[in-house]
């Protein structure tokens, strides 16, 4: 199957809307998406910012990423942007 395209800045705001939506990511200041990286299954991952003095963001927020972060890896690869 052919991944459409996005480039980080489209990538980054499809997950903070979709996080902010959830409820669970009240601590998520910012995502920064990475990549290209070689991976088997996708070609991007990110690297998310907290509000908190620590910049860690949340156990329930982190696990809410890794939700909304699987189903958008199956169906966008990182543009070569």
């Amino acid at each position: 199957m052919l991944k459409e395209t996005k480039t980080r800045e489209q990538l980054a705001e499809i997950i903070m809307s979709e996080a902010r939506a959830s409820g669970k990511c009240a601590d998520l200041h910012s995502v920064h998406v990475i990549g290209p990286i070689d991976r088997e299954y996708t070609n991007w991952d990110i690297a998310p910012s907290s509000n908190h003095p620590t910049r860690l963001v949340s156990a329930l927020c982190r696990a809410e990423l890794n939700v909304i972060l699987g189903r958008l890896q199956a169906q966008y690869d990182l543009s070569g942007d």
